[in-house]
């Protein structure tokens, strides 16, 4: 075969990838609203869709370069996913300006501390000190547990800045906190069923306004934990685990729909924003703060290159976003995301 022949073979393969990833892009772009229920199958090809996203991408810059008209494969399947493609990358550029309502500021934090245990033992007093340096007044924490350095009390002694809090720890579920510069009311753990993933609301004292805080962990992808074991056994895995997390995501909406304050909704969802998981959760009433970000990528998870966003803070019309960002940090394996939010008194 000579060198022609070979950059024919290739580029005929190329096209091939582009119309695949074309096909793809159509199932992605309809996942958020199909119950893994009876779309199960739909879920494997969203739970890609950031490196799905980046190969159009790539293919697009690569035949707008050259010239060719397989160019449209590329831009059909970006235009198809654009609203997806924004809920990925921040799309407000530097200068963009956010129109404020009258009212108080409240910075939030959610963050998985992957049990202040990743790469070392010491990160309780690292996390508490990125908190305390973004004045953060609310913090919802997912796998939070005590280690051999800091037991239970030493770690609120951590955070001892946020006086009050909801901590949630036993021998079968991941352990879940919510600190709070503000009285804490009341709060409640929901266990999810046949998981040791679960949710743990609080109502907060804000200056005489009641809001509900809502930390959510979801079941994993079960990806990482099966790897190695065959195709076979991962596929089984995730499938078990994407009809899961849609329950997990019905039940969170039930308590929101239920729920008569304003409300805030944190946590590691381990799905991204083009799930079904996603969509149950958000509705139509809220509004994800990550849509007031400016320009940046939204990886909260080191793996996968960083391009899975799965962590996240929604909030009601009672509030207003002013600023998102997430802070890179070797503390967990996850970013720890913040939100200022302005709300009326």
């Amino acid at each position: 075969m000579g060198v022609k022949a070979v950059k024919i073979f290739f580029r005929g393969w190329i096209v091939i990838s582009g119309a695949i990833s074309l096909v793809l892009s159509i199932i992605i772009s309809k996942a958020y609203y199909l119950d893994p229920e009876t779309y199960l199958w739909v879920q494997y090809a969203n739970t890609f869709a950031p490196l799905i996203i980046a190969f159009n991408l790539f293919l697009f810059f690569n035949w707008l370069f050259r010239r060719k008209i397989w160019i449209l494969i590329p831009l059909a399947s970006l235009v198809m996913n654009y609203n997806h493609f924004s809920l990925i990358i921040g799309m407000n550029f530097p200068g963009s300006s956010t129109v404020e309502i009258p009212g108080n500021r409240l910075i939030v934090s959610s963050f998985n501390v992957n049990y202040f245990s990743y790469k070392r033992e010491m990160n309780a007093p690292g996390v508490a000190s990125l908190m305390q340096t973004n004045n953060v007044e609310i913090l919802a924490m997912q796998e939070f547990e005590p280690t051999i350095y800091f037991n239970l009390n030493e770690l609120k002694g951590e955070f001892d800045f946020l006086p009050n809090s909801s901590i949630n720890i036993d021998d079968k579920d991941i352990g879940m906190a919510i600190f709070s510069k503000y009285p804490i009311i009341r709060s409640e753990k929901v266990n999810f069923e046949d998981s040791a993933n679960g949710a743990l609301w609080a109502d907060i004292d804000i200056n005489g306004d009641t809001v509900r805080i809502i930390n959510n962990h979801l079941q994993t992808t079960g990806y990482y934990s099966t790897y190695g074991l065959g195709l076979s056994t991962i596929i089984s895995g995730m499938a078990e685990n994407f009809l899961k997390r849609a329950e997990q995501a019905k039940v969170i909406r039930q308590i929101i729909d239920t729920t008569r304050y304003p409300v805030i909704i944190c946590g590691d969802f381990n799905d991204t924003p083009l799930s079904y998981v996603y969509g149950t959760i958000l509705g139509e009433d809220l509004n994800d703060s990550f849509n007031s970000s400016k320009f940046q990528t939204g990886g909260t998870f080191f793996r996968t290159l960083g391009l899975l966003r799965i962590d996240y803070i929604f909030h009601s019309r009672d509030f207003k976003t002013v600023k998102f960002y997430n802070i890179p940090t070797s503390l967990s394996d996850h970013r720890p995301i913040f939100s200022v939010l302005e709300y009326k008194n």
